[in-house]
């Protein structure tokens, strides 16, 4: 008996090997398949999870660029409206001076309009083309507020509005001069614009840690909540209005977002009840 065990633990010589050596191979071979199935369908399932993605991503662009398309034109076609209304009252003639100057003025504002939008959307379209280069270097946050600050001067006194900055001492950072001055301008330009006559925009700049934090305050309308989570979306358009007639784009505070968070910074508003706005914006102080 135990002679008979003896010969079944042994390998059964075959060819290509034992039958233990055979049969262990092919289990081998079929939970490798296995695995290689499981692994197939994993991929399978990823593949189309990013297809459905992509694909809803597509679909989100499309009626992305279909308001676009819709809200500029809209945008576009009135001051062109008004620009060939008063093209054609001058064509006639029979205006006296007067008359002739404030409807040249007219047509220049609208002009300025469109120009506004136009460049507004060629911004965004740069910087939705991934083609959005910055020039970074070593700059003088405080300074490029001081002189942003007196562009913007003219169109605040003629509003009756005053400009306070309070820019204490900050230390250089690496940033784009032009891309961030503009951001500047989208923040100083609609506090100016939606702020009462007689008040005052206060500009304020600090380091926090490892970032320069930069503040627009205005004494405007302030901003209902259910309107902030959307302020810095395109065309972004808010229940107050400018207190000058002035025009807005609905772009700027998109294109300041995507300037910022190419900083890797952040932006942000706060509207307090009972009136008033604060805008701000951040970048990491880097010097490499």
């Amino acid at each position: 008996m135990s002679n008979e065990i003896e010969l079944l633990s042994k390998s059964v010589p075959l060819k290509g090997g034992s039958l233990f050596e055979r049969f262990a191979s092919s289990l081998l071979e079929r939970e490798a398949e296995k695995q290689d199935t499981k692994l197939n369908e994993e991929l399978l399932k990823e593949l189309i999870m990013k297809y459905v993605g992509a694909e809803r991503h597509l679909a989100e662009l499309n009626t992305l660029k279909n308001k676009f398309l819709g809200m500029a034109a809209h945008d576009l076609r009135n001051p062109l409206i008004s620009i060939r209304g008063f093209a054609e009252l001058l064509q006639e003639g029979g205006l006296d001076e007067a008359s002739v100057h404030e409807f040249l003025e007219i047509i220049r504002k609208s002009a300025d309009d469109s120009l506004g939008l136009i460049n507004d959307l060629l911004d965004l379209s740069v910087i939705e083309s991934g083609k959005f280069d910055l020039n970074l270097k070593l700059n003088d946050m405080t300074r490029l507020l001081e002189e942003r600050a007196l562009l913007i001067n003219h169109a605040a006194v003629s509003k009756n509005i005053s400009i306070h900055l309070n820019l204490g001492n900050i230390p250089e950072a690496l940033f784009d001069r032009g891309k961030i001055g503009q951001a500047i301008d989208n923040y100083l330009s609609n506090a100016v614009k939606y702020s009462p006559a007689g008040s005052a925009v206060s500009v304020m700049v600090s380091a926090l840690e490892e970032e320069i934090v930069v503040e627009v305050i205005d004494q405007g309308p302030g901003i209902p909540p259910e309107e902030r989570e959307g302020m810095f979306g395109e065309f972004h358009k808010t229940s107050a209005r400018p207190t000058g007639g002035e025009k807005s784009t609905g772009l700027g505070l998109a294109i300041t977002r995507r300037i910022v968070e190419a900083h890797h910074g952040r932006v942000g508003v706060e509207s307090p009840t009972g009136g008033g706005s604060r805008f701000y914006f951040t970048i990491p102080i880097l010097h490499n």
